[in-house]
C-alpha cells in the first residue's frame, strides 16, 4: 500500500510539474544588458541572432511548452525596471541576488556560479598588483566597475567608480590610466573575446579571482516580477524544467559549452 501511494504521489507531482497550459500561445520575453553579458547572452555575426548559456538553457526550458521565448538587449537599468513592471519584459536572464532585488523580484533556482575577480593592465604594472585582502584595494588610486552592476560582495571599504557602459570601455579605463584596477566576474572576463571579435587589450589584462572569495562563487538566477501570479507560475515552471534538464544530462552539456566546467 505504501509503495502504491508513493507511485500515485509521484505521478500526481509529475503531472503538476508538467502542466504548461498557462503558457499556451504566450510569448515570454527575457532581457539582459544592452551589449550582452557573455557567456550568458551575446550577439553573433548573424543579424539579430543571440546565443549563450542562458539562451541555450531557456530554449530547452520552453521547448514544446506552447510558448515562444524571445530575447532583448536593453540598457541594464531599463531591463531591470521593465522586469519589475512585468509587462514588456518577463524575466531577467542572468542576475546576482541582493537584498534590494529580493524586495522587487522573485528568483529562480540558481543556474550558474561565477567568481569575483579583478584585473589590471600588465603593461602599466609589470610587477603585478598584490591583492590578498580587501584593504589592498585602498592602496590604489581608483578602482572601476560597470554602471548599474553590484559590487557589494567584494567586501571593499572604498568606492567603486562605475563609469563604464560597456566591457570595452571598462578595459580602456585601465589601459588609458583612468583606473588602476577593474572589477569583473572571472567567467565573464574570459568570455569577452568569444563574444566580441576584435576586442582590444584583453591579453594585456592580468589578475584573477579575488583570493578571499575563491571558495564563495556568486550564484546567478533568473528574475521576474514579484506579486504576480503569472510570473510566479513562470518561475516555478523554469525551476521544474531545469531539474528535468539536469537529470537528463543536458545541463552539463551547456556548462561545458560555455566554460563553466571542463570538457
Amino acid at each position: 500500500m505504501k509503495i502504491l501511494l508513493a507511485v500515485i504521489f509521484y505521478l500526481s507531482s509529475s503531472t503538476l510539474l508538467a502542466d504548461n497550459s498557462f503558457l499556451k500561445n504566450k510569448t515570454v520575453v527575457g532581457c539582459e544588458n544592452a551589449e550582452g553579458y557573455p557567456p550568458f547572452i551575446f550577439t553573433t555575426q548573424v543579424p539579430d541572432e543571440l546565443k549563450g548559456y542562458s539562451v541555450d538553457l531557456l530554449n530547452l526550458v520552453f521547448k514544446d511548452s506552447g510558448a515562444t521565448i524571445k530575447y532583448k538587449l536593453l540598457p541594464w537599468i531599463r531591463c531591470l525596471a521593465y522586469a519589475e513592471e512585468g509587462e514588456a519584459i518577463d524575466i531577467v536572464l542572468a542576475a546576482a541576488s541582493t537584498l534590494e532585488r529580493r524586495k522587487k523580484y522573485i528568483f529562480s533556482d540558481a543556474f550558474a556560479k561565477v567568481h569575483l575577480a579583478y584585473f589590471y593592465d600588465h603593461k602599466r604594472f609589470p610587477e603585478g598588483l598584490l591583492i590578498e585582502n580587501p584593504s589592498d584595494f585602498d592602496k590604489l588610486e581608483k578602482v572601476c566597475g560597470m554602471r548599474g552592476f553590484v559590487y557589494g560582495d567584494y567586501g571593499l571599504t572604498r568606492k567603486v567608480h562605475q563609469e563604464a557602459e560597456t566591457f570595452q570601455q571598462l578595459i580602456h579605463l585601465s589601459v588609458f590610466e583612468r583606473c588602476d584596477a577593474i572589477l569583473i566576474r572571472n567567467e565573464i572576463f574570459k568570455s569577452l573575446p568569444m563574444a566580441f571579435p576584435g576586442f582590444e587589450y584583453h591579453a594585456r589584462m592580468k589578475g584573477g579571482v579575488i583570493p578571499w572569495k575563491k571558495d564563495e562563487p556568486i550564484r546567478f538566477y533568473f528574475m521576474a516580477k514579484k506579486n504576480s501570479v503569472y510570473h510566479e507560475r513562470l518561475i516555478n515552471y523554469i525551476n521544474n524544467r531545469m531539474k528535468q534538464i539536469e537529470t537528463s544530462g543536458q545541463f552539463n552539456e551547456i556548462r561545458k559549452k560555455y566554460g563553466f566546467i571542463e570538457g
